[in-house]
């Protein structure tokens, strides 16, 4: 991707990734000294804007603080040299004063320096004085996409709109980078936000400003005269004459990175998860740094990735340069430096209330996977871990109703010596056990494309099930899956989004979407003019299945379980792997010819897939798939089973099942299960339970979620051997080392793509 592109980036609804993490015991040296040893100095100016009139967002704020805590905990960021500027602070002004301050003037070689954004983007037209500069040089603008300027918001960007908005543009965004990387080659500008468009999708809502639909450069608010100043001084600082600063732009070349959500025709998230709103893209990159570092040109496909599983289409980050234009620049971390701490799912905290309970302790929980937080609010525990040696200090019991958002509290116990509420402050919490909650439901969000007397009825006839929270999409509300209708507004969306035909839907069909009102499940929508009631049975076994993959997502947690094992694909040649956090970080492999890091398989094709069972003891394994039409198939062990140790893989030997492309085209979810204990039982039941999606189910026909889930967690649950002979009582609880579940997303495609 091209320099000229790099503000042209936008962004949209991210979703959890399980990736793989460093072992514990043979990286735990390595972050030991690379504390202890003289770093550069690192500094971060982190901008949060939430407060803008008529397009207020909820998420920006949340971001600032999730990078905060990352910088601090995981990079080893002094607190000090991490400056936020949040809402009335973050105008344009105080935005490069503050660069100038922290960043700029006090900048010395070999400094770690990291700027973030998050907020609305907006799309500006040039001032006179650039017109006049472009005119000497015989251009009609520097970037060819509609000559359309990209910009970031700040706070009251438009109040003296009359003599132009104080937007900051992406060339002057380039310019300061330049003027940074002239001093430290150590720097990554982070951009969370977009551009055109704009409004409420589905359940999320989109960070861009509000504006007609823009066919050219004259229909756009004009920038203040204040931009061009600014950009002439950064010009004679950087010693650039007119026609190297246009150079420049197009260049695909540059020292340190620009990183954001995703292309200049796609959208950026303000998105609502589990009890709290952020940058999807913000939250999902930071998780995903948490647990892992890897080069930048490998970090975001993986990222790209985990966007997938919520947002097919809707997104897809970028970054820049990109490997073919600078492949050692590329190569570097994302902040171009490594850890000085372990992977991590939450810190500890001091806590709200000290004096409630001596042995009461604070919970940050920013490296939890978005779709298990449900797991961690009952039962759950984590090990204490010291940050640099790795020794456990004792472990943390999350308290039942205390989390807000990513806070919550949690109670100390089995404390090592001399270890207390006091000196475990700042450490590092693992999971260790996961709660999977007694009851576990499937929220519908009912979509504004629904009319006023639709809602009624399909509340009606969905809230019969007591697996299903229905209610209207509300953003900040979160959601696993919309109902609604597809329009020409929706359709035209996605036209403008260069998505895949096969997509596209007829117009006035009602069937499924993404929380960010992407059409989803290859097959779910039906004929024009269908009543809401017709689409609701007609879907009743889709909503099943949904739930089905739900209960299985709260159990996927590569990037925690300690159990040894790893999952490689090929196919025609290319490979995708995945391991836990117990395993070897080289088994993580990702296919370098898609940007998304997704492998393409068309119908037809063969699969291998080889499980490496690298513990010293005999694992079984199970292997099912999630299809695009959202089906849940068990592909191993088969139905009938005569020989009992069929599903056995012996220790430290590889075991290698092949399989071949099948419709229904779309992405589809393959899950590895491994554990100690036979799973054979366990997924002979899940194939019973699973529906077949093509096949209506009679509405009065009642899915025994109960049975389905003590099928299911039943046999991995971790009190099963202590005499308990009624865990279906309380939470499931999973131990990482007795269960793991590996993930990996493909695309199925026909032949003739």
């Amino acid at each position: 991707m091209k320099r000229r592109h790099f503000m042209q980036f936008a962004g949209s609804a991210l979703s959890a990734i399980g990736l793989s993490q460093l072992g514990l015991e043979s990286r735990a040296l390595h972050y030991g000294k690379a504390l202890a040893q003289a770093t550069p100095r690192k500094v971060a100016l982190l901008v949060g804007v939430n407060d803008y009139p008529g397009d207020a967002l909820d998420g920006p704020l949340n971001d600032i603080q999730l990078q905060r805590q990352l910088l601090i905990h995981r990079f080893g960021f002094n607190d000090r040299d991490v400056h936020l500027l949040a809402e009335e602070h973050a105008t344009r002004q105080n935005i490069l004063d503050a660069f100038n301050e922290y960043l700029y003037e006090p900048a010395q070689s070999s400094d770690v320096i990291v700027f973030h954004f998050s907020g609305h983007g907006d799309r500006v037209r040039e001032s006179d004085l650039m017109g006049d500069f472009l005119d000497r040089l015989k251009r009609n603008c520097i970037d060819k996409e509609r000559c359309l300027n990209t910009a970031i918001a700040p706070y009251r960007y438009d109040e003296d709109a009359a003599n132009g908005v104080q937007d900051i543009m992406g060339h002057t965004l380039l310019l300061m980078r330049a003027a940074l990387t002239q001093i430290t080659e150590n720097v990554t500008f982070v951009l969370d936000c977009c551009y055109a468009g704009g409004g409420k999708r589905g359940n999320a809502v989109m960070r861009s400003l509000n504006s007609a639909a823009i066919e050219s450069r004259n229909s756009l608010r004009q920038i203040s005269h204040l931009e061009w100043d600014y950009q002439q001084q950064l010009l004679a600082q950087l010693g650039w004459d007119e026609a190297r600063f246009v150079d420049e732009v197009l260049s695909p070349k540059g020292q340190g990175f620009f990183v954001a959500a995703a292309r200049s025709y796609e959208l950026a998230a303000d998105y609502s998860f589990n009890g709290f709103t952020a940058g999807a893209f913000t939250y999902l990159l930071t998780q995903y740094l948490w647990r892992e570092t890897s080069p930048l040109s490998e970090t975001i496909p993986r990222v790209a990735n985990s966007s997938t599983r919520l947002a097919e289409h809707n997104q897809t980050p970028e970054y820049d340069p990109k490997p073919d234009a600078m492949p050692a620049v590329s190569q570097k971390p994302i902040y171009h430096l490594q850890p000085v701490s372990l992977p991590a799912e939450a810190l500890v905290l001091p806590p709200s209330q000290p004096e409630s309970a001596p042995d009461r302790v604070g919970l940050w929980l920013g490296g939890l996977d978005p779709l298990t937080l449900d797991a961690f609010d009952q039962g759950a525990v984590f090990s204490v871990i010291d940050r640099t040696t790795g020794n456990e200090l004792g472990e943390v019991h999350p308290i039942e109703g205390t989390r807000q958002g990513l806070m919550a509290e949690g109670r100390l116990i089995n404390a090592a010596p001399g270890v207390n509420t006091t000196n475990v402050t700042a450490q590092l919490l693992q999971e260790k056990h996961r709660g999977i909650p007694n009851k576990v439901t499937l929220k519908i969000g009912l979509d504004d494309t629904l009319t006023p007397s639709e809602q009624p009825i399909a509340m009606a006839e969905l809230s019969a099930s007591s697996d299903f929270e229905v209610f209207s999409a509300t953003p900040g509300k979160s959601i696993h899956v919309l109902l609604g209708r597809y329009t020409s507004e929706l359709d035209q969306r996605l036209i403008d989004n260069r998505v895949n035909e096969r997509v596209r839907q007829t117009i006035g069909s009602v069937g499924l979407f993404s929380p960010a009102q992407e059409p989803i499940l290859t097959g779910s929508f039906g004929p024009p003019g269908e009543t809401i009631a017709d689409a609701v049975g007609r879907l009743r076994s889709r909503f099943t299945s949904l739930y089905l993959g739900r209960l299985l997502a709260l159990m996927v947690n590569q990037q925690a379980s300690q159990i040894n094992v790893s999952v490689l694909v090929e196919h025609l040649g290319s490979e995708s792997g995945t391991t836990t956090r117990g395993g070897d970080p080289d088994a993580i492999i990702f296919p370098r010819q898609s940007e998304r890091g997704i492998e393409k398989v068309i119908v037809g094709d063969r699969i291998s897939v080889t499980i490496k069972n690298n513990e010293a003891k005999d694992l079984h394994f199970g292997i099912l798939v999630i299809d695009a039409a959202g089906e849940v198939n068990v592909l191993f062990p088969p139905p009938v089973i005569d020989d009992p140790e069929i599903d056995v893989i012996a220790r430290r030997r590889s075991r290698s099942e092949n399989f071949r492309g099948a419709e229904p085209y779309g992405i589809t979810e393959l899950l590895v299960l491994a554990s100690p204990q036979s799973l054979a039982g366990p997924l002979k039941k899940l194939r019973d339970h699973a529906p077949k999606v093509d096949l209506a189910i009679q509405r009065d026909a009642e899915f025994a979620s109960v049975e389905a889930m003590d099928d299911i967690f039943g046999a991995m649950d971790t009190r099963r051997g202590a005499g308990n002979s009624n865990v279906s009582q309380g939470p499931r609880l999973l131990d990482v080392e007795e269960v793991a579940v590996l993930s990996l997303l493909f695309e199925i495609v026909p032949k003739d793509l």
